[in-house]
């Protein structure tokens, strides 16, 4: 699979699952992978902030799978 990355603000958090408001509009549900660097509980810090995510499309999933999370200085 492809790597891409995307800036945005995120909007909800539930559990792995994640909303982002990109900067042109666009909503998009991520699921944060099983390997990523950071743990579920890590996510609520990270709402109404702006971030930096590193993702996967994922075949047959609504979602797309967030491998890194990184917080806009």
């Amino acid at each position: 699979m492809k790597m891409r990355s995307i800036a945005g603000t995120i909007l909800i958090v539930q559990e792995s699952r994640f909303r982002l408001l990109t900067a042109d509009g666009r909503g998009m549900h991520f699921l944060l992978a099983h390997n990523a660097r950071l743990e579920p509980q890590d996510l609520p810090a990270l709402a109404h902030r702006q971030v930096r995510v590193r993702y996967e499309s994922a075949p047959g999933l609504r979602a797309h799978i967030a491998h890194d999370l990184e917080a806009a200085p």
